[in-house]
């Protein structure tokens, strides 16, 4: 049994894995300054898990402190997957292998796995991820993606920098013309993320002559996804389903 971890900028997804199923799963918005403690509220640790498979984009510093939370609880045995630039079929060999995020890599493949073909992946965190991967003769090539705000720091850095803009904000999807200064940060927010992917999936489009299978995922993906112009498939985890194909392939 395992428990898969993805751990990223400010919160953990986290799922209970045996014999290839999730048997549970969740999530939670972590301590920086108390990982260790974070993750003891949080998660359950049983005798039946005996590997954690972690994907870390926020640094050394809370890796180090999930591995001394690890071994206070048996030394349980940490993996951790290295960016692959030929997986299955799918090349990413356009980066070097240190310039791209494991996560994003890792949604990919989750999505490769699933469709093998022409694909717009879509993660909505902290940060918003956009990847294109074009098939060539049963091959997927990944072209490259974008790396922007999330709809929370895009709405949270025009408040915290603007002097007439102090406000509090309840995201609520909508690219709607707004009648009132609140109303314009939230939309304005959404719009620019909005825009930003319809323009690469018919970019894509212009380019090939076709639409790829557009994925979305992440906390904010059901926000975004009912104003975007094309139809974008909802998958929940898929970094946590990458972790799982990964180990399972390297095994």
């Amino acid at each position: 049994m395992k428990l898969i971890l993805d751990i990223g900028n400010s919160s953990v997804n986290w799922a209970n894995e045996k014999k290839s199923k999730f048997i549970s799963q969740g999530s939670f918005v972590y301590d920086k300054k108390n990982f260790e403690n974070s993750l003891e509220e949080n998660i359950v640790l049983t005798k039946n898990i005996t590997t954690i498979l972690v994907s870390n984009v926020a640094g050394q510093e809370i890796f180090t402190s999930l591995d001394s939370w690890a071994k206070e609880h048996g030394c349980l045995k940490l993996w951790q997957p290295v960016v692959d630039e030929k997986f299955k079929g799918l090349n990413t060999n356009i980066y070097q292998t240190q310039d791209i995020g494991v996560d994003r890599w890792l949604s990919m493949v989750a999505c490769w796995e699933m469709h093998q073909s022409s694909l717009c992946v879509v993660n909505c965190g902290t940060a918003l991820t956009i990847d294109l991967i074009n098939v060539e003769r049963g091959v997927g090539n990944h072209l490259g993606g974008y790396i922007l705000p999330g709809v929370d720091l895009l709405q949270s850095t025009l408040i915290k920098n603007t002097k007439n803009i102090n406000f509090s904000i309840n995201s609520f999807p909508s690219i709607e013309y707004p009648s009132d200064t609140k109303t314009a940060v939230n939309n304005g927010a959404f719009l620019a993320l909005v825009s930003s992917i319809d323009r690469v999936v018919n970019g894509f489009k212009k380019d090939s002559g076709r639409l790829p299978k557009c994925i979305i995922s992440g906390g904010n993906a059901k926000l975004i996804e009912s104003l975007l112009e094309h139809k974008f498939e909802y998958i929940p985890n898929l970094v946590l389903h990458g972790l799982l194909i990964t180990h399972n392939t390297s095994i």
